[in-house]
């Protein structure tokens, strides 16, 4: 049902006249007369007795136009409730964060931003990234952060944090007083490394492989504070991210040491599907991401430029 036609319908109804409808809608009165008539034709009934000089409600349009008053009633509330921007209780959305970016990146934004909008329902999915991207690609979630680099086609993505990735070791181990040690020193101790499916993973691999030395992995895992952990029981050593050691080192707990001519690193960025659209609330916490790492001038000239493409 064209709402026009419902507009026209109404204002021909208070008006009795198709031309005084007109004038009032700014239209033409053919645009009005085809407007009702198309109605009519939809609904299947006449809705007017047609006069020579005025127009009167049939018994179905005068049962449409009690319809058809609150269903302008409800466009409008729609029309003030989307332009406010305001956020009502049982409103939200989901997004996306590998372990590392939730605990480091966003406690104090997603704290601020809470109290910001307290009526807001948040949902947060902590997965490794190539799961939260095909919960972009799903339309599951709205953004994600993951680690880059990572290429999709129907993916955007923008950094937003550089992290190292050096090799610790805990307390004790020989490699801990050393200046630096050798890849392939460093392969033939019990590694403990993420799963094969994340990017820090293939970083890692990679290097290896150029190298031509196989790493002896002796645990995979997708948690990085747990990974920490073992490497401080000294179950083995890794390849961590800087954000996740930080208390570690400080304490003594852990070690970083030096290998030769390797520099392993990776970018936390933020992704979405290509052309999404964010609402006020959620361009907020957006916002509030891209400015906390110095990106929110870079963030603002990337939506211009999408506005003006799309």
């Amino acid at each position: 049902m064209n709402l026009y036609y419902l507009q026209y319908f109404l204002a021909v109804a208070r008006r009795e006249s198709f031309s005084k409808a007109a004038r009032d809608m700014h239209v033409t009165q053919p645009t009005v007369s085809n407007g009702v008539r198309e109605l009519e034709d939809t609904l299947g009934v006449k809705l007017f007795n047609r006069g020579s000089r005025h127009v009167s409600l049939t018994m179905e349009g005068r049962a449409l136009v009690n319809y058809a008053v609150r269903i302008q009633d409800l466009v409008e509330e729609a029309e003030n409730r989307l332009a406010s921007g305001d956020v009502l209780p049982g409103e939200g959305f989901t997004f996306g964060a590998t372990d590392a970016a939730v605990t480091y990146l966003l406690t104090d934004i997603l704290k601020r931003y809470v109290q910001r909008y307290p009526e807001l329902e948040l949902s947060v999915h902590v997965s490794p990234s190539q799961y939260l991207v095909e919960e972009l690609l799903a339309n599951r979630s709205e953004f994600a952060l993951i680690t880059l680099p990572y290429s999709h086609p129907r993916i955007e993505t923008m950094s937003i944090y550089h992290d190292s990735m050096p090799l610790v070791v805990g307390g004790g181990h020989p490699f801990a007083g050393l200046t630096s040690v050798s890849l392939t020193e460093v392969a033939e101790q019990p590694l403990i490394l993420f799963h094969e499916d994340s990017v820090s993973r293939r970083i890692v691999d990679e290097r290896f492989a150029e190298v031509g030395v196989s790493p002896r992995v002796v645990m995979e895992m997708r948690s990085p504070e747990a990974m920490r952990k073992l490497v401080e029981a000294r179950v083995g050593i890794s390849f961590l991210p800087s954000l996740t050691i930080q208390e570690s080192i400080a304490s003594g707990t852990l070690h970083e040491v030096p290998v030769e001519g390797v520099a392993f690193s990776r970018d936390i960025g933020v992704a979405w599907r290509r052309g999404r659209y964010f609402s006020p609330a959620l361009g907020v916490l957006l916002e509030d991401i891209f400015e906390r790492y110095g990106e929110g001038k870079a963030w603002a000239k990337r939506q211009n430029s999408d506005l003006a493409t799309n």
